[in-house]
């Protein structure tokens, strides 16, 4: 059968096996998904630009943590644009996604939204982190000389993207490791790591969720 979808057959019947996201009929199963997907999208790139367009008109003294908030509203915006793709797709396929889902996931914009995504919540996490330690240290060490001058903070922000950018690429790069990495199901991110991913697709994701995890709260 050309579905990613199982079948368990018994007594005349016959029950989908599904991923939990998507449906014989819609990439998005149900309709809180489908109006919720446009409403995150919508709140997070446009409340994101707000506080970008506000912080570029406001002058404040600490320009350097206005550096970094900025740079932490277009790591939040490429979410937005995720989720907007996602939600887009969604409508293309509205109805029969059944027939284009192994497809989809094999595609290239697949690949491309999933490692979007995937940049989008690496460099957040690291930002966030970055900025949390910023505060701690100008709150514990008050009279400190030390403060991260303009230049320190683009090199450390540089730093930062980079390193998203080259964690949301790897699976794209070693295929014969990875594998389908960002193809594991309709919405295009490594959400969850099963038994049939290969062992170095699932050390990856493992290592990537328990970072994120460790890094702690973040900071408004």
């Amino acid at each position: 059968m050309d579905s990613f979808f199982e079948f368990f057959c018994g007594n005349h019947s016959c029950k989908p096996n599904t991923d939990g996201i998507s449906s014989f009929e819609n990439l998005l199963a149900n309709i809180i998904l489908r109006v919720f997907v446009w409403v995150i999208a919508c709140i997070t790139c446009f409340g994101n630009l707000f506080v970008i367009c506000m912080r570029s008109f406001i002058v404040t003294e600490n320009s350097q943590h206005t550096m970094a908030i900025k740079s932490l509203c277009c790591a939040d915006c490429l979410m937005g644009i995720y989720l907007f793709v996602i939600g887009a797709f969604d409508l293309k396929y509205s109805g029969e996604y059944n027939k284009h889902a192994q497809a989809w996931m094999g595609s290239l914009q697949c690949q491309l939204v999933g490692s979007l995504a995937m940049l989008s919540s690496e460099v957040s996490v690291l930002l966030l982190t970055y900025v949390t330690l910023e505060k701690y240290f100008s709150i514990v060490f008050p009279f400190s000389h030390y403060r991260a001058g303009r230049k320190q903070t683009i090199s450390m922000l540089v730093i930062i993207w980079l390193l998203g950018f080259s964690l949301s690429i790897i699976p794209l790069w070693c295929k014969d490791s990875f594998g389908n990495y960002y193809g594991r199901n309709g919405v295009c991110f490594p959400l969850q790591s099963d038994v049939s991913e290969r062992p170095s697709a699932r050390g990856y994701s493992t290592g990537i969720y328990l970072g994120e995890a460790a890094s702690g709260p973040g900071t408004q």
